[in-house]
């Protein structure tokens, strides 16, 4: 083989290596690469549902202003008197909640786990549900069901349920508990 034959072949093998390279990168890319199902989903969804219940449950009185800032339009308590406006749902925890704070209570730990895809139903979209499991030190913990639905670029509070004795045992109870609230 001549020189320059040599020479050309040698470049074009170097460009054919440099550009597979790339395709063999273990970098995942950016967070608009992954899929919308993929752990920067999961991460949002747990955020969101880990803020809700803190704002319900570990402070008292609740942060009404946070719950209602999780929550869809259609899911907050004044949805009816005013189409579920920010006002109207913050006036509306508020007077619902306790101005009485219980100091002799431990520190409420939140675990959000078992998030997954949950179909439509009946009157709620399809999104994401999540199984929030709360305890404070010397008392049993309590289990709660939050339908997710996407609104924007937000993950939001659609649907609530407290597990209750009926799911007590079963490990994973998201998808029956959503499905029997309908």
């Amino acid at each position: 083989m001549n020189p320059r034959i040599r020479r050309t072949a040698g470049a074009v093998l170097t460009a054919a290596v440099l550009t597979a390279l790339p395709a063999c990168s273990s970098d995942s890319g950016s967070d608009s690469d992954k899929p919308a199902s993929g752990p920067a989903t999961t991460e949002l969804v747990t955020k969101a549902a880990h803020d809700y219940m803190h704002a319900w449950m570990a402070v008292e009185p609740s942060d009404a202003a946070t719950m209602c800032e999780l929550q869809t339009k259609a899911a907050r308590p004044n949805f009816d008197e005013d189409g579920g406006t920010l006002a109207g749902c913050i006036k509306e925890r508020q007077s619902d909640s306790s101005d009485e704070a219980d100091s002799n209570r431990g520190p409420l730990d939140i675990k959000i786990s078992n998030i997954q895809d949950v179909p439509a139903s009946t009157s709620h979209p399809a999104g994401k549900g999540a199984l929030a499991t709360m305890q404070r030190p010397g008392e049993d913990q309590f289990r709660y069901v939050l339908r997710l639905v996407k609104e924007g670029d937000k993950w939001l509070i659609e649907q609530t349920s407290d597990v209750g004795d009926r799911y007590a045992h079963t490990a994973d109870p998201v998808a029956p508990v959503l499905a029997a609230m309908d």
